[in-house]
């Protein structure tokens, strides 16, 4: 698709296109102006020409996925549409709200987290986890890219400063209630491979356990600095099925117990992404993101 050619093109008549701000799953994110609200959006356009039948069922599963959640911690879908891009292609595209920050991937290039505010972006994490549970939605791809941090202002006590919030993007293979028998092994294994659970190493059947684990390894990354299984795509996703991460004991006896439940191998003896969220809510420490804010200048 060329992105330089639909720089300033509208969409449905309401919609112009501005710069592109990133690559998510089946398409290219633009920046955007939703002409009728006057407000800033976010806009994932696919060029229905030039791509694999899979992406475009891709793209369609994430707008049916999207379409069915709503939650403070899920990027909201706004709007859905068709129309002809400059050279009369065929575009489809989503209008998904702006979220203005950095993503988490961004954040750890310069080190890891503090651990209140570590157990911050888990707590939020997970509460977004367990609303897409509920709702039968397996993300399949939680991951530092796919996690944007947004500094919001707020006033604590008497000073005024950002407080952070933190939203799960990307659901283009996300597996939905009606997934099932049509799911070739191929379909199973997606995911970014230094964040897979062991049954997604192995195309084995997913359920919210997996989501749980992808998260253990997120948020032990976050509090280490250091990624737990990285090297190329294969031998990342055979290393997990050869040990557990290693989960330092210097993370003190709470960290430590919930990153190893979290990451232990058997699905059905990890906690659910509800069990998640309470054990970190006495570890949290939202207070004032200075990082954040000035990513953000």
């Amino acid at each position: 698709m060329n992105t330089a050619g639909l720089r300033d093109w509208w969409l449905g008549r309401r919609y112009q296109l501005l710069a592109p701000i990133g690559q998510g799953g089946a398409g290219t994110v633009f920046r955007g102006i939703d002409e009728r609200l006057a407000r800033p959006v976010a806009i994932k356009v696919i060029d229905l020409d030039g791509v694999r039948p899979r992406d475009i069922r891709r793209f369609a599963a994430e707008a049916r996925v999207l379409g069915g959640l709503a939650h403070p911690g899920l990027v909201a879908l706004l709007d859905v549409g068709a129309d002809l891009g400059p050279a009369r292609e065929p575009l489809a595209y989503l209008v998904m709200e702006l979220v203005e920050g950095v993503t988490l991937a961004t954040m750890l290039n310069q080190g890891p987290l503090d651990p209140g505010r570590a157990a911050d972006v888990g707590q939020q994490l997970a509460q977004a986890l367990e609303h897409a549970h509920a709702a039968g939605i397996v993300h399949r791809d939680v991951k530092p890219a796919n996690i944007l941090l947004s500094a919001e202002p707020v006033v604590s006590g008497h000073v005024a400063g950002p407080s952070v919030t933190t939203k799960l993007a990307d659901f283009g293979i996300a597996l939905g209630p009606t997934a099932g028998t049509d799911e070739t092994m191929s379909d199973r294994v997606r995911g970014t491979a230094s964040y897979l659970s062991p049954e997604q190493a192995l195309a084995q059947t997913l359920g919210p356990p997996s989501d749980v684990y992808s998260l253990g390894l997120v948020l032990l990354e976050s509090l280490t600095g250091v990624r737990a299984y990285p090297g190329s795509a294969l031998s990342s996703s055979l290393a997990r099925l050869l040990a557990s991460p290693d989960v330092p004991v210097r993370l003190g006896p709470s960290w430590t117990s919930l990153l190893r439940a979290m990451t232990t191998m058997a699905p059905e003896s990890r906690p659910t992404a509800a069990d998640v969220a309470e054990a970190l809510r006495p570890l949290r420490r939202p207070a004032l993101w200075d990082r954040v804010a000035a990513r953000l200048q």
